[in-house]
């Protein structure tokens, strides 16, 4: 059976492993929404920017292509469920309780970081829009990071003795 070209070049990208996000922001009504990312990459340090890709074709495309402010939180490694929650539109609804407010963007109280951002640029690249975000205030907890790899969540820890 062959593959088409897409599901091939998204196969040879599953083995490039990455962290888990989830991108939180707040909807017109004040209610705040989430949607789980692997697409986070730092861009640069001076200033302090990072990116995400939103697909065009997103349900939450108009929430998150609009807003100024939004957070960024690493799931930590045993927060997969956190992770299938917020990849479905369904699902995408964060409850009272579940986020807080951190540098002006939300951010849920999970994870070992949390990054929050405004937006610098917005840059459409094939079927994405790239979102480059200001980091404003970032923190950073002890513990292993969720990870993905070849379409399983894994875990990624420090090793490293302190």
């Amino acid at each position: 059976m062959e593959v088409e070209p897409e599901q091939a070049f998204r196969r040879a990208m599953s083995v490039f492993a990455t962290g888990v996000t989830v991108v939180s922001a707040a909807r017109d009504d004040g209610r705040m929404s989430g949607i789980t990312v692997n697409s986070l990459t730092s861009v640069s340090l001076r200033p302090r920017l990072l990116l995400w890709c939103l697909g065009d074709q997103s349900e939450r495309y108009d929430i998150f292509a609009n807003a100024d402010a939004w957070g960024v939180t690493v799931l930590a490694a045993d927060e997969e469920a956190i992770a299938v929650r917020y990849s479905r539109a369904e699902r995408e609804s964060i409850e009272s309780g579940e986020a807080e407010m951190f540098g002006g963007a939300p951010v849920l109280r999970a994870g070992v970081a949390q990054f929050a951002c405004r937006t610098h640029d917005r840059r459409v690249a094939g079927d994405h829009l790239i979102i480059i975000g200001e980091v404003t205030d970032f923190r950073v907890k002890a513990g292993p990071a969720l990870s993905f790899f070849r379409g399983a969540y894994g875990s990624v820890d420090d090793t490293r003795s302190t």
